[in-house]
């Protein structure tokens, strides 16, 4: 009958030990890469805004925008290309299938102009403190502009 010699059962238990070691490593390091693509926002899209509006309770002035949207977090970013002002704004997830080309959508009360929806290619968000100013609001509109992905 063969035995084992000892040797070769200490060697066997180092192995596997540097397997498990391995795996755990290789485990931790998929984890980390996850939560890296994670915090990556899923679009960020440029308008040129034409006039001046409203995100919530903050003020914009008219021009070029970048809205950064990470469809797991429900605060968007948004920035001033020209004067760097940047703001951040609550949103909830829109209905992603009526989403199609990528557009900012204004409510216009008034002369009022304030962000509603973010929509880009299957995603899209709301603003919902403008949808409850736009709604018993007796004169309003509403104003696309085409944005860009970037």
């Amino acid at each position: 009958m063969f035995e084992a010699d000892d040797g070769d059962t200490e060697k066997e238990h180092v192995m596997m030990k540097t397997v498990r070691i391995f795996a755990v490593l290789a485990v931790f390091t998929m984890a980390l890469t996850g939560l890296t693509l994670a915090q990556q926002p899923n679009c960020r899209l440029v308008a040129d805004i034409p006039f001046d509006f409203n995100v919530g309770t903050q003020h914009f002035a008219a021009g070029q925008y970048m809205f950064v949207v990470d469809y797991g977090d429900p605060v968007v970013r948004l920035r001033n290309t020209a004067t760097g002002q940047t703001a951040m704004a609550f949103s909830i997830r829109g209905d992603d299938e009526q989403a199609g080309n990528s557009v900012a959508l204004f409510d216009v009360v008034g002369a009022e102009h304030t962000l509603a929806d973010l929509k880009a290619a299957g995603h899209a968000v709301s603003f919902p403190e403008s949808k409850v100013a736009a709604g018993i609001a007796k004169n309003k509109g509403t104003v696309a502009i085409v944005a860009s992905l970037r």
